[in-house]
C-alpha cells in the first residue's frame, strides 16, 4: 500500500503555537467525540511511536452538520493518497492523534475535535477559522512499527 509520508501537502500540520500536551493528558480530557461508522477489528489498535496509515475527509463542523453534500477542506481520499503519521509524535493535530489511538484496524469513525484540539484560538487561516471545531471521517488501514521489516521497505520503495 503506498502511502503519503509528506504532511506539507495537507492541513494536517500541527497548530505549531500551542503548548503541546501527552495523549495522555488529552484523552483524560474527553474533548474528542468518537461515532464508529465501520467496527474495526477490536484487536489491533496503535500504540504511540507507531506509524499509522490513515484515510481521512476534514470538514468544518458548520459546514459538515448544515450541508447536504459537504466538501471537505483537506482530503487524503480526493488526493487517492493514503496518509501516514508517527502516532503521538505531534506530526497531526492533538484531536487527531486522539481519535486514531483509540482506534482498531479497519475501523472508521466520525471524529468531532474541538478547537482546542484542532487549531486552536487563531485557527489555520485562510482554511480554518479561528476556534473551530472540525469533523474527520477517519478510517485506520495500517499499523507499523519502526521494526516492522515490510513496511520500512515498502515506505523506502515509495520514496526512491
Amino acid at each position: 500500500m503506498r502511502a503519503n509520508n509528506d504532511s506539507s501537502s495537507s492541513t494536517l500540520a500541527t497548530n505549531a503555537g500551542s503548548k503541546k500536551k501527552s495523549l495522555d493528558d488529552i484523552q483524560n480530557n474527553v474533548g474528542v467525540l468518537l461515532k464508529t461508522l465501520k467496527p474495526g477489528d477490536i484487536t489491533n489498535y496503535p500504540k504511540p511511536g507507531e506509524t499509522c496509515t490513515i484515510h481521512y475527509d476534514a470538514y468544518i463542523e458548520e459546514d459538515y452538520i448544515s450541508g447536504e453534500n459537504p466538501v471537505p477542506f483537506d482530503s487524503s481520499r480526493k488526493r487517492g493518497e493514503c496518509f501516514n503519521f508517527c502516532l503521538g509524535a505531534a506530526q497531526v493535530i492533538e484531536g487527531l492523534d486522539v481519535a486514531v489511538s483509540k482506534m482498531s484496524l479497519g475501523e472508521e469513525v466520525e471524529a468531532t475535535i474541538p478547537f482546542p484540539y484542532a487549531y486552536g484560538v487563531a485557527g489555520y487561516p485562510p482554511v480554518v477559522p479561528p476556534r473551530t471545531t472540525l469533523i474527520f471521517r477517519v478510517e485506520l488501514i495500517q499499523i507499523s512499527s519502526s521494526t516492522d521489516k515490510s513496511a520500512i521497505l515498502e515506505n523506502l520503495a515509495f520514496h526512491s
